[in-house]
C-alpha cells in the first residue's frame, strides 16, 4: 500500500507556503488572498496539467477528485474521498512544532447531501464574502485558481462540478475574483532540491541512452543498408525503446519510465523545431536529420535534440558550427541571478557579431528552451526576449537552439556528390537541444557529443566533386573518358627534366621537410623553454629557502645515549667481575678495575668469540666499539655516527676490549645476549627509518545506507608476507578499502592519492588500476608509495605443446573469441569502478580523477632490469604492468638528457634528472632510434627541456657539483661579470659538430702525399737545397713578427681568454674531464671514442651496455694520424 512521505510532504508544503505568503502581491500569485487548487478525475491524455504535477511533488502519488485549501495564516484544509484521506492523516498528525503550517483539516466526501456542507465549509475558510464590495475602486476578493483546468473540471462532475459551478455564480455576483496561481506554482517547484536534480540527471542520462544507442545505431543501419524506412517507423522505433529500456541493455524497471511525447525525426527539407512537432510518413532522406525525444523517469522530464549531417556541404558544416558556438554563449549567460532574456539576448549578439550571418537572427525560434522537471515545460519560464524572471539555484532547462528554414543556394550545393540526397534540398533546419542544470557554473545533464565529427557522415565520396576541385580547371583537355586521368596526371608533380615524378617519392621528400622544419621549431621553442625555466627554478630555489630560514636543525643534532641516570639504577644481579646483559635497558655491564661500566648497545660495532685458549682452555670474549679515525660502516646506528663525529676532535675512545675467563659459560651467554639485543636494536632502528616520512592517514569512514561500489576479485601489488594477494576493492566515503581473502585491509584515503591511473587492457595480459600516493603507507612491514589493483585476463604462462594448431582451428578461434569478449568486460567494469569512486569522492568533496595512459606516445625502454613498455600520462610517466614499478612525476623532473644520440647506435638512453640533486636522476635504456623525435615532441609540449650528448655521463659526480654550486640556474660566475651556462646549456656542448674544427683535418688526405710524391720525386731531390735556403730566409724575415700586434687584430684579448678558460675548467669540474690535452684537439683525434663506461668520468658504474653487444662509437669520426692520447685512470 502507498505511504506518504511526511517529511517530504512538509518540506514542499512549507516552501510553497512561505512563497505564497511573501509574493502573494506580486504578478506571480496576482494578489490572491488564498489557494484553491483542484483536481479533477484520472485524464491519461493530460499527464501534465499543473494540479497532476503538483500532487506528485507534494505527495508523490495523484490524488484525483480532491480539493485543497490553502491560507495565509498556515490552514491547509483538504475535501478527498475516505482513502485519500487515509493516506494524508500521517500528515495531519505529525505537523512539526516551529512549522509554517499549522493545522491539516481532512474533509470527508459526503455524497448524502452532496457536499453541500464541506463547500460551506471552504466558503468560509476561503475568507469569499456575500456580497460585493462597495465603491468602484474597492478591490475584490481574489482567490488563487488553475483557470485552464475550470473547463474540464465543470464537465467532469462529480465533487469539482457542483463547486465549479458556486464559483462561478460567485464570480457573477462579482463577490470574488478568481486568479491564476498556475505562474507562482512553477516558480515554487523550478528550484530543485538535491534529490529532485538527482531524478533529472537520471531522466538526461537515460535521454541520452536512448539517442546514443537508440535512435542512432537504427539510423546508421538504415543508412549503411540503404533500406526505405519513415520518419515514423524510425520514431516508433524510439518510442518503444523508451518504454522499455531493456532493449539496449539498461536495467531500468519499466514502471519507472515514460516517454515524453512521441519521438520526432525529420528530413528531406521539411522541418519544424517546436516541441509540438509530429514525424509525418515521408522516407527517411539521407540528407539533413533532425531527431527529438524525451525520456520520463520517476516522472521527471528530459529532453534532447540532435542534427545529422549526411555528405553536408561546406556551407551546412559552418552554419551547424556557428551554432554550437552560439549554444555555448547562452550557456554562459545562464547564471543564477541574470534575468532568462539575457540568454535570448546572447543568441542575437553573438550572431550579429559574425559577419554574413546576421540574416541568422530572423531564423531563429521564438524561445530558446524552458524550464522543465515533474512538468515537461514550464510556459512561465520560457527563455523568450521579454521574460524578466531571473535563474535560481537549482533550476533545470532544456536549452534548444536552432535555425529554421535556411536557404540553401544551389552554388552551395555544388560542390556535394552527386548521388547525395543533399542536392535536392532548397531549405534546411538545425536543432540542438540540451538539459542544462543551473548552478555555479551550468552543467550541461545530456552528454552526449554534438561536435562536426560526431554528426556529420560522408557515404558517397564522389572523386569528381568535394571542394579540392578547384585546382583542377587548368588541367589540359582531354577525351571524355580520359578526364580523370587528364586531371591525376595534371596534379602530378613535374621534375626539371620534364618527366614525372613519383608521388611516394614527392610524398617522403615533403615529409623528410616537414621533419627538418619541426626540429628547428623544436629547438627554438627549447632555447626559449631553457631560459624561462631556469628563471622559474631560481623562484623556486629562493622560496625554498625563505621558507626554511628560521627553521631549526635539531633533526641534525646527536641524541646522547642514557642508560642509566644514576648508580642506584643497575641492576641487583650485576657481579663485579663479571659480564651482565641487561636487556630492557639495552645495556651491558663490563668489569674495568673490578667495577660495573654500563655500555649502550649501540656503541658495540661487532662481538666475537673466538676459539678457547689452548694453554689453558680459557674462552675469550672480544668487543669492537665505533671509535673515531676509522671508518664506522653503513650498518652503524645514525646517532652513533654523529655523535663519533661530534666527539672526535677531543675524546678519546675505546676501540676494543678482551675479557678472559676459565669458566665459559657466563661469557657464551653474554655472547649470545649481546647479539640478540644488537639484532633487536637493528631491527627497530630500521623500523623506525622506515616509518620516518610516514603521515598519520585519517581513519576510513564507511558508507552506511546506500549500496557500497566494489570491486571483486582483484590481486593487489605490492603483496603481504610474499604471497599473491586477492580481495575486493570498495569505495567509501573518505577512502578506498582493499580487504583479501585472508583478512588483511589496505586503506587509501582520497586526500593522499596524488594520482589515479587506469590503464585497460589492449595488448597487455592485465587491467588495472594504480594509485600513485603523495605519503607512503605501510603493507605489511614495508611503506610503499604506489598501490596497484589488477585482474589478469588470461594467464601469464601457458602450457605450449610441440604441436602446432591452424589459423582456422574452431577451438582456437572460440579461445580468441572468448578471450576479447572477456577483456571488453573487464575493461568496462574497471571502467564503470572509477566513474563510480569519482562520483563517490564528489558527493563527499573529495577529488579522484583517473588518468589513461597514451598508447599513441608509448615507447620501449629499459628503466630497471627488462625491456617494458613505457607510456606517458597526464602527469607521469609510467610502467605499471612490470615490478618494480616504474612512475616518474613530471612536477619533479627538472631536466631530460638523451645519451648515446649518434647516427651509428641503434639506440639511445634517457636521463630524467630529479629537481631534487640529493636523490639520483631515473633512467631509462636503450630506447629505439624511431622514437627520438616523438619523445622530443613530447617533451617540448610538457616544457620540459631537454639536451642530447653522444656519450654517457657520470651522473653521481655530475650531481655531486651541481648540487654545491650555488650559482647553478645563474648565467654569470660569482663575479656577476664573467658569463656562463645557465643550468643545464652546458649539455647542449657534447654531441655538437664542430664543423670549424674539422674542416683542416677534413680537407687533408693521408693519400694525397704518395700519390703526388711519385711523380715530383726528383723534382723534390733537386729542389731540397734550394727549399732549406728559402726556409732559412724565412725565418730570417719572420724574426721581426710582433706578437702582440698579431694577437691584437686577430686573436682574443686577455679577458676574453680568462673567460673561456674559466668556462672550460667549469665544463671539466661537472663533466668530471680532468684529463689533459685541448679540449678540441681530444674531438679531432682518437679514432674510436670510448665504450660506454671507459671515458674518464663518464658512464655508469658497470658500464657495460644493457643488453651486452659491441661498444657504442662516437660518430664515427675519420681515424687520427697522430699518437693515442694517454688517458688517466682513476
Amino acid at each position: 500500500m502507498a505511504e506518504l512521505d511526511v517529511s517530504r510532504f512538509f518540506t514542499r508544503l512549507e516552501k510553497l507556503h512561505a512563497h505564497f505568503t511573501k509574493h502573494r502581491q506580486t504578478s506571480i500569485w496576482n494578489n490572491a488572498h488564498c489557494l484553491l487548487l483542484h483536481h479533477g478525475p484520472l485524464n491519461d491524455d493530460e499527464p501534465y496539467l499543473k494540479s497532476v504535477v503538483l500532487h506528485h511533488w507534494l505527495c508523490g502519488y495523484e490524488l484525483p477528485d480532491t480539493i485543497f485549501l490553502l491560507r495565509q495564516d498556515g490552514h491547509l484544509f483538504i475535501v478527498a474521498a475516505k482513502k485519500k484521506c487515509d493516506f494524508l492523516r500521517p500528515a495531519a498528525d505529525a505537523i512539526p512544532k516551529d512549522s509554517a503550517i499549522k493545522e491539516i483539516h481532512l474533509l470527508l466526501r459526503n455524497k448524502e447531501d452532496n457536499n453541500a456542507e464541506n463547500y460551506d465549509t471552504l466558503w468560509e475558510q476561503a475568507g469569499i464574502p456575500t456580497e460585493p464590495p462597495e465603491g468602484e475602486d474597492a478591490k475584490k476578493h481574489a482567490v488563487g485558481i488553475l483557470l485552464k483546468e475550470r473547463t474540464a473540471n465543470k464537465e467532469s462532475g462529480g465533487l469539482l462540478g457542483p463547486w465549479e459551478q458556486k464559483l462561478d455564480e460567485a464570480v457573477e455576483k462579482k463577490t470574488v475574483e478568481l486568479v491564476d496561481s498556475a505562474p507562482g506554482l512553477a516558480m515554487v517547484m523550478s528550484a530543485k532540491d538535491d534529490t529532485e536534480q538527482d531524478l533529472m540527471k537520471k531522466s538526461s542520462v537515460l535521454s541520452n541512452k536512448v539517442m546514443k544507442h537508440g535512435y542512432i545505431k537504427r539510423m546508421e543501419e538504415v543508412i549503411d543498408e540503404e533500406t526505405s524506412v519513415t520518419h515514423e517507423q524510425l520514431a516508433a522505433h524510439v518510442e518503444e525503446i523508451l518504454e522499455d529500456p531493456s532493449k539496449i541493455n539498461l536495467k531500468v524497471p519499466a514502471d519507472d519510465v515514460q516517454s515524453c511525447y512521441y519521438p520526432i525525426v525529420q528530413s528531406g527539407g521539411k522541418y519544424d523545431i517546436r516541441v509540438s512537432a509530429q514525424s509525418n510518413s515521408d522516407a527517411l532522406s539521407h540528407d539533413i536529420i533532425t531527431v527529438s525525444l524525451g525520456a520520463r523517469y520517476k516522472m521527471y522530464c528530459s529532453n534532447v535534440a540532435r542534427t545529422f549531417l549526411v555528405d553536408p556541404p561546406k556551407k551546412v558544416s559552418q552554419t551547424y558550427e556557428l551554432l554550437l558556438e552560439v549554444q555555448a554563449a547562452c550557456l554562459a549567460a545562464m547564471k543564477p541571478g541574470k534575468p532568462l532574456k539575457s540568454v535570448y539576448k546572447s543568441a542575437v549578439s553573438y550572431i550579429q557579431q559574425k559577419s554574413g550571418y546576421e540574416h541568422l537572427v530572423s531564423k531563429l525560434p521564438k524561445n530558446l528552451g524552458f524550464a522543465m522537471g515533474l512538468d515537461f515545460r514550464e510556459t512561465a519560464l520560457l527563455l523568450t526576449p521579454k521574460n524578466a524572471l531571473a535563474f535560481k539555484q537549482g533550476m533545470v532547462f532544456c536549452l534548444a537552439i536552432g535555425f529554421h528554414d535556411v536557404e540553401l543556394p544551389e552554388a552551395d550545393r555544388a560542390n556535394t556528390p552527386e548521388k547525395s540526397a543533399v542536392k535536392k534540398l532548397s531549405k534546411y533546419s538545425l536543432l540542438v537541444s540540451d538539459m542544462v542544470a543551473i548552478g555555479k557554473t551550468p552543467e550541461v545533464l545530456t552528454k552526449m557529443g554534438k561536435a562536426l565529427t560526431d554528426i556529420a557522415y560522408n557515404i558517397n565520396d564522389d572523386d569528381a566533386g568535394g571542394d579540392d576541385d578547384d585546382d583542377d580547371d587548368d588541367a589540359p583537355s582531354a577525351p571524355d573518358g580520359d578526364a580523370e586521368l587528364a586531371r591525376q596526371m595534371a596534379s602530378e608533380p613535374v621534375t626539371t627534366r620534364g618527366g614525372r615524378k613519383s608521388a611516394r617519392l614527392a610524398k617522403t621528400e615533403v615529409a623528410q621537410k616537414d621533419l627538418q622544419e619541426g626540429a628547428a621549431e623544436r629547438e627554438r621553442r627549447q632555447m626559449k623553454l631553457m631560459v624561462r625555466r631556469n628563471e622559474e627554478r631560481l623562484r623556486e630555489i629562493a622560496r625554498e629557502k625563505s621558507k626554511s630560514k628560521g627553521k631549526g636543525g635539531d633533526h641534525n643534532q646527536a641524541e646522547e645515549l642514557v642508560a642509566y641516570k644514576r648508580t642506584k639504577d643497575y641492576p641487583d644481579s650485576v657481579q663485579p667481575n663479571q659480564v651482565k646483559v641487561d636487556m630492557a635497558s639495552q645495556c651491558l655491564m663490563l668489569p674495568i678495575a673490578g667495577n660495573p661500566v654500563p655500555f649502550h648497545i649501540s656503541t658495540i660495532k661487532n662481538v666475537v668469540l673466538p676459539d678457547p685458549d689452548i694453554t689453558d682452555n680459557a674462552t675469550l670474549l672480544r668487543l669492537n666499539f665505533y671509535s673515531a679515525g676509522m671508518a664506522v660502516g653503513k650498518d652503524a646506528p645514525a646517532n652513533m655516527a654523529k655523535l663519533v663525529q661530534k666527539y672526535a676532535p677531543y675524546a678519546s675512545f675505546i676501540r676494543e676490549m678482551t675479557f678472559r675467563s676459565l669458566e665459559g659459560h657466563n661469557l657464551t651467554l653474554a655472547f649470545r645476549q649481546i647479539s640478540e639485543l644488537r639484532k633487536r636494536a637493528r631491527t627497530k632502528e630500521l623500523k623506525a627509518l622506515e616509518e620516518a616520512n610516514l603521515v598519520e592517514q585519517e581513519k576510513l569512514v564507511r558508507i552506511k545506507n546506500e549500496r557500497v561500489s566494489r570491486l571483486s576479485d582483484l590481486s593487489m601489488r605490492p603483496v603481504f608476507g610474499g604471497r599473491k594477494t586477492q580481495g575486493n576493492l570498495e569505495a567509501h566515503t573518505n577512502g578506498l578499502r582493499f580487504i583479501s581473502t585472508r583478512g588483511e585491509v589496505v586503506d587509501i584515503m582520497y586526500p593522499n592519492i596524488k594520482y589515479a591511473i587506469f590503464q585497460p587492457c589492449e595488448s597487455e595480459i592485465m587491467v588495472l588500476i594504480h594509485f600513485h600516493l603523495k605519503n607512503p603507507i605501510m603493507v605489511g612491514k614495508k611503506k610503499h608509495l604506489d598501490i596497484q589493483y589488477f585482474t589478469e585476463v588470461i594467464d601469464a604462462s601457458q602450457t605450449v605443446d610441440n604441436s602446432r594448431r591452424s589459423m582456422y582451428d574452431p577451438d582456437e578461434m572460440d579461445d580468441e573469441q572468448r578471450e576479447r569478449q572477456l577483456r571488453k568486460r573487464l575493461n568496462q567494469a574497471f571502467k564503470d569502478f572509477c566513474r563510480k569512486v569519482d562520483a563517490v569522492a564528489k558527493r563527499h568533496g573529495y577529488e579522484v580523477e583517473f588518468d589513461i595512459p597514451y598508447r599513441d606516445l608509448g615507447f620501449t625502454g629499459n628503466p630497471h632490469r627488462e625491456m617494458v613498455p613505457i607510456m606517458p600520462t597526464l602527469n607521469c610517466l609510467v610502467n605499471l604492468t612490470e615490478t618494480p614499478f616504474f612512475v616518474v612525476d613530471l612536477e619533479d623532473v627538472d631536466h631530460v638528457h638523451l645519451e648515446r644520440v649518434t647516427y651509428m647506435s641503434k639506440a639511445f638512453d634517457i636521463v630524467l634528472v630529479n629537481k631534487d640533486f640529493n636523490k639520483q636522476p631515473w633512467r631509462i635504456d636503450m630506447i629505439p632510434n624511431g622514437d627520438k623525435d616523438s619523445i622530443c615532441e613530447w617533451l617540448t609540449d610538457m616544457e620540459i627541456t631537454y639536451t642530447e650528448g653522444p656519450m654517457n655521463l657520470n651522473w653521481k659526480q655530475i650531481m655531486n657539483t651541481v648540487k654545491e654550486d650555488d650559482r647553478f640556474y645563474e648565467n654569470t660566475e660569482e663575479d656577476e661579470v664573467t658569463e656562463k651556462e645557465a643550468g643545464w646549456e652546458f649539455l647542449r656542448l657534447y654531441g655538437r659538430e664542430d664543423n670549424d674544427d674539422d674542416d683542416d683535418d677534413d680537407d687533408e688526405d693521408p693519400d694525397f702525399g704518395e700519390a703526388q710524391g711519385a711523380e715530383d720525386e726528383d723534382d723534390e731531390e733537386v729542389d731540397s737545397e734550394e727549399e732549406i735556403e728559402e726556409d732559412d730566409y724565412d725565418s730570417d724575415e719572420e724574426s721581426d713578427f710582433d706578437a702582440d700586434e698579431e694577437l691584437e687584430e686577430q686573436g682574443m684579448d686577455w679577458d676574453e681568454m680568462e673567460a673561456e678558460a674559466a668556462a672550460d675548467d667549469r665544463r671539466k669540474r661537472i663533466t668530471g674531464d680532468e684529463g689533459g690535452g685541448d679540449r678540441r684537439d681530444s674531438r679531432r683525434g682518437g679514432g674510436r671514442a670510448p665504450s660506454r663506461g671507459s671515458r674518464p668520468g663518464g658512464g655508469r658504474p658497470g658500464g657495460s651496455r644493457p643488453g651486452g653487444g659491441r661498444p657504442n662509437h662516437r660518430g664515427g669520426r675519420p681515424q687520427s694520424r697522430g699518437p693515442p692520447q694517454k688517458r688517466r685512470r682513476r
